[in-house]
């Protein structure tokens, strides 16, 4: 949900700036168009020469209407691309698309999609506005966090009109008009013989007669080779990343394909800069490094409470210790077994509390799953791994597609003390057995 195209948060706040800036209005819409544009044209440089020469082409009668569920499953590649290649952006904490609204041109046609994005504590994180036909732009623009533009002009004008007209309107009374160019207006039912229109592209809300479609947009173009582009990502065919040789799976979207649902979550305040092995040793020392890197992101989450597992504020210091408590062998590596007991001495060292369990087995992932959805990470071993071998790293989130006869087919975010950062994921019905260490500080 990837690939090398990078957009900036910053970027994307800067231009939310600009739209309710009302002398730089049509400056705005240009660049966020284009930023739109651009961020898919990277996505799909492979296909680039047909997607420009469906650009020079008129569509004639050969535009298709895009229904809302095609056009979700191209928001939804869109997040997912971003998630992927901005690893700053919120909706790599796990998103979901909570609000679907039509959009319509001047003449009541289906002209557009609005998704509002919330994250997993249903606060708004953004939105997608997709084309709803293959004349407009797949992605139109999108926001990564907040309340969208959108949302906020409907609940003024809202207020505006229920003040003027002294009635009781909601949202449920406003209706949405896409008048190109990304200009955008709303019509509330005041009664059933009196409405009242507003342009919202702007924050000054101003009141219209009617609503007006903007001339460049009557040209249609012909967009439906990237409409194709989308669509076939969505619906891709599966190839299981598990055999000898295999890449190191960054992009669990990539192998998977016809899924009915998906979800995406990572641990409050996991993606931080993790050790790697060779920054205390060498050979089988993962396990240590494993237990090292899961007391950093404690310590990291909430320094006022687990401040002491900085121990004499040298990681250095932590991985010994555990190194010395798991009775670890550079040869051999650790015993499962000691893995557990490790944690629950080490804490008790350092004057703080911790139960910890070790589980054998996780259900082709799904226990790794029900573990990290109680927000915390866990400390997972993955044995005979294509890539890894025997290995010992930290589960910080993952990625789960839900198919129609209810199978899953789950990828473990990891911190896998080979990179600084989790970027790697493993998969859950990959080649070889998976037992997990249960750590629950108190």
């Amino acid at each position: 949900m990837y690939f090398s195209a990078v957009i900036k948060k910053e970027d994307v706040n800067s231009l939310l700036q600009i739209r309710y800036n009302t002398e730089m209005g049509a400056f705005m819409k240009k660049i966020k168009r284009t930023i739109a544009c651009v961020m898919t044209v990277v996505m799909f440089l492979v296909n680039s020469s047909a997607v420009f020469a469906a650009q020079d082409e008129a569509a004639g009668n050969n535009v298709r209407i895009i229904s809302m569920k095609e056009a979700e499953q191209a928001a939804t590649i869109h997040i997912k691309n971003v998630m992927s290649t901005n690893e700053e952006s919120l909706w790599n904490t796990g998103v979901k698309i909570g609000v679907r609204r039509a959009i319509f041109d001047n003449k009541n046609r289906l002209e557009c999609y609005y998704f509002g994005i919330k994250d997993k504590d249903n606060n708004d994180c953004g939105y997608v506005i997709t084309g709803a036909n293959t004349s407009m732009y797949p992605i139109i623009e999108f926001a990564e966090e907040g309340e969208s533009f959108l949302d906020v002009s409907i609940e003024h004008v809202v207020e505006k009109v229920n003040d003027m007209e002294q009635t009781d309107l909601s949202s449920k009374n406003c209706k949405l008009y896409y008048m190109g160019d990304m200009n955008y207006a709303v019509e509330c039912k005041v009664n059933s013989n009196d409405s009242k229109i507003y342009d919202i592209t702007t924050s000054d809300i101003v009141e219209m007669e009617e609503v007006c479609q903007k001339e460049e947009e009557i040209q249609e173009q012909d967009y439906s080779d990237m409409w194709e582009i989308y669509l076939d990502m969505s619906t891709r065919n599966s190839n299981p990343p598990d055999s000898e040789g295999g890449d190191f799976i960054t992009n669990p979207n990539n192998y998977e394909s016809g899924y009915q649902d998906s979800k995406y979550y990572m641990v409050d305040g996991g993606f931080i800069y993790y050790n790697v092995m060779t920054d205390f040793s060498s050979g089988g020392v993962c396990a240590p490094t494993a237990a090292t890197n899961l007391c950093k992101y404690w310590y990291l989450r909430d320094p006022s409470k687990y401040s002491d597992l900085f121990l004499n504020c040298s990681w250095d210091d932590v991985f010994w210790e555990m190194f010395e408590l798991m009775e670890t062998d550079k040869k051999e590596g650790t015993l499962h077994v000691n893995v557990p007991n490790a944690y629950e001495t080490y804490f008790n060292r350092v004057r703080l509390n911790c139960k910890s369990y070790l589980i054998y087995g996780t259900n082709y992932g799904k226990e790794i799953v029900n573990e990290l959805d109680n927000n915390r990470p866990c400390h997972l071993i993955v044995l005979n791994h294509y890539k890894y071998g025997n290995h010992s790293v930290v589960a910080l989130g993952y990625s789960q597609f839900t198919y129609s006869i209810g199978n899953h087919s789950i990828y473990i975010r990891i911190a896998d003390g080979w990179t600084n950062y989790p970027s790697r994921y493993v998969w859950g019905n990959c080649q070889g057995n998976w037992n997990y260490v249960v750590v629950l500080p108190y």
